[in-house]
């Protein structure tokens, strides 16, 4: 599922507009990436945590045989929480 799909559904099933759902999906997304960047969790009560994890800077062959260096990132890895498991289990 595309964004734009992804903002018609939630658009339909709330009965908001699509802008509106757009941009309150880009203002989670700022502070998603705001705290991440500091290295913070979020928890959504209910939906479950965004988690950063900062992987250094590391060597990588390419299958080139040349080596290149990769800088630091930070991923974010996501953990439903339990209520989101058991209702999308059903």
């Amino acid at each position: 599922m595309d964004s734009n799909s992804f903002v018609n559904r939630l658009s339909m099933q709330s009965g908001l507009p699509a802008e509106v759902i757009s941009g309150k999906l880009e203002c989670m997304a700022k502070v998603l990436k705001a705290y991440c960047t500091n290295l913070d969790a979020v928890a959504v009560p209910g939906f479950g945590t965004f988690t950063p994890v900062k992987n250094d800077e590391r060597i990588v062959s390419t299958g080139a045989g040349k080596r290149m260096l990769l800088p630091p990132s930070i991923e974010v890895t996501f953990k439903s929480s339990v209520v989101l498991r058991k209702s999308l289990g059903k």
